[in-house]
């Protein structure tokens, strides 16, 4: 009965010991090769989760970034990225920034934006060096928000 026991316990073990591992995992040394983890795709756009890599990247292309703070759960969120973020025009826009999605809960994030006060979503239009241009709080619809873009970009 025990032997019995001793075999189950070393067949979990050896399941759960090999369900933990990636096959062909390797370890990642550069931006490049951590590419593929740091994107998100929202509304068909592609979006950095880490803004040090988005900053690099903009500084790259001399483009401005957009930040999204927002969470998962957040209703308002969800609402702007279905509704709002897949308007041909915004996404249009959008095209010609960098996009970074951070959740409100991401510390290492937050430190780059010191105006933020804890409401989502959040926008933060930030040019490659660091540099806040404007930010916004809360849902809009598509038209209010390409009217924002644009006033921004005046």
């Amino acid at each position: 009965m025990m032997q019995r026991y001793w075999v189950y316990f070393i067949f979990l073990s050896l399941f759960f010991v090999g369900c933990s591992e990636k096959p062909n995992s390797k370890v990642s040394t550069s931006i490049e090769d951590t590419k593929t983890d740091t994107i998100k795709t929202i509304a068909g756009l592609s979006w950095y989760l880490n803004i040090e890599t988005a900053l690099e990247k903009a500084k790259e292309e001399k483009k401005n970034i957009i930040v999204m703070v927002g969470e998962d759960s957040c209703r308002w969120c969800k609402k702007m990225k279905e509704q709002t973020l897949t308007d041909k025009q915004i996404q249009d826009k959008l095209k010609a920034y960098i996009l970074v999605s951070v959740k409100r809960s991401d510390k290492d994030a937050l430190k780059y934006l010191n105006t933020f006060d804890g409401n989502i979503p959040s926008f933060f239009f930030m040019q490659d060096n660091k540099e806040l241009i404007e930010s916004i709080v809360g849902y809009f619809k598509a038209d209010d928000f390409l009217d924002y873009i644009n006033e921004i970009e005046e």
